[in-house]
């Protein structure tokens, strides 16, 4: 069966962010991706102010070049030009810019920082809709806004409580990343959270908002080569034995997103 996987946040273009560091290392990032079974990769180097400056028409250069070799080396691989939106205080001004280089691309990859409580969000999401934008919020699961309100039920889940245990069955109504799909945003998951890269933490919180339908996509959001395929194969595995095969495979494929 074709994969035919779409990758919605990655950091394969070279020398433009933390991300690869020389066209060897994009190279290498590009065939592991491929083997796995990606398709396309949506190329999403930072966008902070004062840090990594990459407005549209400079990573549409770069990944237009990047194209060009991959396409030379023959590696099966369509990338498509994108950006990680940091939520700070200059992302409206950035957003209007982002609006005017690309005005047929409204859904945009937004990452949250990951220490900050969620003051600064529930204005922004509100900015992004009059603009006529849909955020794609990055990893929701490795950021401090998302901790998750979790309803217990009952004698069981006391106890579990009184414990020390997470038995999360269901997300509050309450919690921040329920308010913001209300609001109309959509999530993109760390196949690296579900693989267990960034703590037992945020794996356990990445596994819940999946099992609540949480997520539209995955992505690898990879920097680097190394570990890359061991992690691909662990998060779909850990993404695998919560949903199933094929709801497994609607969100590598990005499906419930391409059909919004």
């Amino acid at each position: 069966m074709e994969k035919d996987f779409t990758d919605y946040h990655c950091h394969i273009v070279p020398a433009v962010d933390d991300g690869a560091t020389d066209l060897e290392e994009s190279f290498a990032m590009a065939r592991i991706l491929s083997e796995f079974g990606f398709r396309t990769v949506v190329c999403t180097p930072h966008m902070i102010r004062g840090c990594f400056e990459n407005n549209p028409a400079r990573v549409t250069s770069a990944v237009s070049v990047l194209q060009g070799h991959l396409n030379d080396a023959g590696i099966p691989l369509q990338l498509v030009p994108g950006c990680e939106h940091y939520l700070d205080e200059f992302l409206p001004e950035l957003l209007l810019e982002s609006v005017h280089a690309r005005p047929e691309d409204r859904r945009m990859l937004v990452e949250v920082p990951f220490r900050d409580g969620p003051e600064l969000l529930s204005s922004m999401v509100e900015r992004f809709f009059r603009l006529g934008l849909e955020p794609l919020i990055a990893h929701p699961e490795r950021c401090r806004a998302f901790e998750p309100q979790v309803r217990e039920h009952g004698l069981h889940g006391a106890l579990f409580s009184v414990m020390g245990w997470q038995k999360t069955s269901e997300l509050s109504d309450d919690s921040t990343i329920m308010a913001t799909k209300r609001a109309g945003c959509v999530f993109q998951g760390n196949l690296g959270s579900f693989a267990g890269r960034y703590g037992n933490e945020v794996r356990e919180r990445a596994l819940l908002f999946l099992r609540h339908g949480l997520y539209s996509c995955i992505g690898s959001d990879a920097h680097r080569p190394e570990g890359l395929a061991e992690m691909l194969q662990k998060g779909k595995e850990a993404i695998t034995a919560e949903v199933g095969e094929e709801a497994a495979l609607t969100l590598l494929r990005g499906t419930l997103l391409q059909s919004r």
